[in-house]
Parts: C-alpha cells; structure tokens; sequence
C-alpha cells in the first residue's frame, strides 16, 4: 500500500507499506522522515541534506505501560482509570486519523492497470520514487504480472481539521466512511441526552 497526504504548508506524509514475502526480500516496515531542508531520517541514521553519509542516533525506547497498548487499554477501562493506559484517547485519535482518510481514499477507489504509469503524481518526484519501489518489488521481487494485475488508486480527498469533515469533491461518500454504524446495543448515545 502507497499513501500520501498534504498538509496545508505543503509537506508532504507517505505511507508505504512493502511487507510481503518472497525470496530473497528482508520484512521492511518502518518510519522514515524527509525534512524540509533535505535532510532525513532512514533506519536508525541521519542523512544532512545533500549526503549519502548517514550518522548513528540515538532513539531510546519509549515508556510502556505494563500490558503493551492492548493490555493497559483494558486494564485502564476495566479500573475506570485512564492513566492506567500508553495515551490518551485524543493523541491516539490524531495519530490514528491520517491512515484512517487514506484508507477512505482506498475505500472509494477505483481499479487500474498495474503498471508503472498508475503513479502519477505530477511534479512530486519522491511520491513518484515512492511508488516505483512498490511498483518494483511486486512486479519484479512477488513477480506479479502486469497483464490482468490492477492496482486500486484512490481519488485525492480533502479534509477540514476543524470539524473533522471531508470537504470538496466525494465529501458526501468519504463522510459517509468516517464512522460505521454501531451495532445494536452499543449505539452511543447524544452527548446532549445523557
């Protein structure tokens, strides 16, 4: 999966995901951080702009609550006591948010032909390197073939961070995706009537 979002400055987020097994592949499944001034973060170095030397650095572990992510959210609703848990809800909500409105994007997508002009993304030269790295591991490394393969490219959405509502075009079928229907007996009551 290829993702990328824009923020309103103009920098730019890609998701990638290259977790599939064939021979000879490494499982690869990490953060990398491109900086406005051309310098990056990549498996563990630093690369200043305009260098292909990276520099080691120091990442410490962060604090854990005892039961993993999982554990200390039950344990933490169970005991009625949110510091019991890694986060609070509104962090977990905006660290959350982005992959939830690129799979919206997914969700309302339409089927391509899997070839390398799928990625188009004008003048966005790291989206397009990005992209041909999927594009290069599934065809060449998984070795699916191009006749009869499609890719599902969805359409670029817009979002207003303020009432957290799509805007512009396919807002009415990307806000429908925002939120599924609770099943009975765990609708959520309005605020207003409890």
């Amino acid at each position: 999966m290829f993702g990328m979002a824009e923020y309103p400055n103009g920098q730019y987020v890609f998701f990638n995901v290259r977790n599939v097994n064939y021979e000879g592949y490494q499982r690869q499944v990490e953060n990398e951080y491109y900086f406005e001034d051309g310098g990056k973060i990549v498996r563990g170095k630093y690369y200043p702009a305009g260098s292909d030397k990276g520099e080691s650095i120091d990442i410490p572990e962060g604090n854990v609550t005892p039961g993993g992510e999982w554990g200390s959210f039950v344990a933490a609703c169970r005991a009625g006591d949110p510091s019991m848990a890694n986060g609070n809800v509104i962090d977990a909500h905006r660290g959350c948010m982005l992959g939830h409105l690129m799979n919206n994007s997914y969700r309302l997508g339409q089927a391509v032909p899997f070839n390398a002009a799928a990625g188009r993304f004008g003048d966005n030269r790291d989206a397009y390197e990005h992209f041909m790295k999927l594009h290069g591991i599934m065809k060449d490394g998984v070795g699916l073939p191009e006749d009869g393969t499609e890719y599902v490219v969805g359409p670029w959405l817009t979002f207003d961070p303020k009432t957290e509502r799509h805007t512009g075009e396919f807002a009415t079928e990307a806000n429908e995706l925002l939120k599924d229907a609770n099943r009975p007996g765990f609708q959520i009551p309005d605020p207003r009537k409890v």
